[in-house]
């Protein structure tokens, strides 16, 4: 039996006053609401206007311009009594500049393995102590490149220690500086060449709507910030010892046609491990600057 519907034209479509939005905690929105139309008009025409990724004003002109940030996700079709149709959609998007405002932050603290060398303690009583004689000071790197061990035929005490080369034996050195001879012992009487330090890491979670840009990428694997300046959020750090935030990871995921994005800094030895002897100490090989590499030729 044929069914007449009143108020409807061929191609016409009306929104029900059933339209509900919510805000996540960064920043993205979901929305939904639905229509209805003629049988005929949804599979003549509407199927061909309710496509993914059309903005909800092209669709719901009543609504405000306000919400035009909302496209179409998702769709589900429903026949109802009198040839009607139901059209329920889902809206998603981001608001231009919400992302600076819903971000969410994570503190982890964990040991990682390091090498003696950038072991603190090593760096104030040896690399930085004027005391210690700048010619004894990279025999703890020899002794922990196995360029040197222990020479077993002098007796070796705390305040004078003997080494001998590992390629030729008639090679010999000597340090008296007690410091010195502190981590040369460990290494070589103890096997200690790596110790657990302490490391922090701090992520920032958010959401856009074009996602990381090139320039976003300009620090990742370098050191960027300071205690001074610290990366969005301003994390806490260690009150004692030198340290330097370094960008780890990044990460982006488009899911039902949202942004997510993170990123990710570490709490790290000056020059994000490494530092030049001087005059160039303050630098290292990851806390240089990318501007100064010039833009691509």
């Amino acid at each position: 039996m044929a069914a007449t519907a009143y108020g409807y034209g061929s191609s016409d479509y009306k929104a029900r006053p059933d339209f509900s939005a919510r805000r996540d905690g960064k920043g993205g929105w979901t929305g939904s609401n639905s229509f209805s139309m003629l049988r005929e008009t949804w599979e003549n025409y509407g199927r061909g206007a309710f496509i993914k990724g059309t903005p909800i004003t092209d669709l719901y002109t009543e609504l405000n311009d306000y919400w035009s940030f909302l496209v179409l996700n998702e769709v589900e079709v429903s026949n109802e009594p009198g040839a009607i149709t139901i059209v329920r959609c889902d809206w998603v998007g981001f608001l231009e500049g919400d992302e600076d405002e819903e971000q969410v932050f994570t503190l982890s603290g964990t040991r990682v393995e390091r090498s003696i060398l950038f072991h603190p303690m090593f760096q104030k009583e040896v690399i930085d102590n004027v005391a210690v004689d700048v010619t004894d000071k990279p025999l703890v790197a020899a002794v922990y490149a196995g360029t040197f061990v222990a020479d077993l035929a002098k007796q070796n005490t705390f305040n004078d220690y003997h080494l001998r080369n590992t390629v030729d034996a008639s090679i010999g050195k000597n340090t008296t500086q007690p410091e010195v001879i502190k981590w040369i012992r460990c290494i070589l009487e103890q096997g200690i060449k790596t110790f657990k330090a302490p490391t922090v890491q701090w992520t920032v979670e958010t959401a856009s709507i074009s996602g990381w840009k090139d320039e976003d990428l300009d620090y990742l694997g370098l050191v960027q910030y300071d205690r001074d300046n610290r990366p969005p959020g301003n994390p806490p750090m260690p009150r004692f010892g030198k340290w330097e935030w370094m960008k780890i990871s990044m990460n982006q995921t488009t899911t039902d046609g949202k942004t997510r994005q993170s990123q990710t800094w570490e709490l790290v030895p000056p020059g994000g491990g490494h530092r030049f002897l001087p005059p160039d100490e303050a630098d290292g090989l990851y806390n240089y600057n990318p501007s100064d590499l010039g833009p691509p030729s």
